[in-house]
């Protein structure tokens, strides 16, 4: 059995992770931190399963993923979004090692855990990158949020609290129910 020890002395590079391997622990590189996390709780599992369900019945041209799979932002930032959708367009990020370049979106469904880091660093990061819509998705308030660069990503272009229909900006035919995910 191997045992990982993790150097927090040093600011990571993507180098550094990728000299993890696979590994069972979900991890990401967060602003040259290596950041480790248990699994995720089942509601957040449930919601996870509920969104790709919505995104996978709008036959979508490209591909839809779903954590684990790394996102590289730059030598200092890899992540794991829950779920990404790589339009047929722009398939070419997609890679051996993961999704290399902006797509067009992003999910993180939020826990008490990782709310500041999802609300903020990774926002932040996601819309300077080029990510077209972030979606901050949280099963505690029952809400997704929904950025783009366009908005500044200070104010979401879409807010939804408990129930209405969720619209994405970007991609017309993808309309679901707010309270058909929770």
């Amino acid at each position: 059995m191997r045992t990982l020890t993790i150097d927090n002395t040093k600011e990571w590079t993507v180098d550094d992770y990728l000299l993890l391997g696979e590994i069972k622990t979900p991890c990401q590189l967060i602003n040259g931190e290596l950041i480790m996390s248990p699994a995720p709780h089942p509601n957040h599992q449930r919601v996870l399963r509920e969104l790709f369900k919505v995104f996978d019945s709008v036959n979508l041209p490209g591909e839809i993923f779903f954590a684990p799979i790394d996102l590289y932002i730059d030598n200092k930032n890899v992540f794991q979004p829950d779920l990404a959708y790589v339009s047929a367009e722009n398939k070419s990020v997609i890679t051996n090692r993961g999704i290399e370049g902006p797509i067009e979106i992003v999910v993180e469904i939020i826990s008490p855990s990782n709310s500041y880091t999802d609300r903020n660093q990774k926002k932040s990061s996601y819309l300077k990158f080029g990510i077209k819509e972030y979606w901050i998705v949280d099963p505690g308030n029952k809400s997704i949020e929904i950025y783009s660069p366009q908005s500044g990503g200070e104010v979401p272009i879409v807010f939804l609290s408990e129930e209405g229909l969720v619209a994405s900006p970007l991609i017309k035919e993808l309309k679901f129910e707010l309270k058909d995910i929770f």
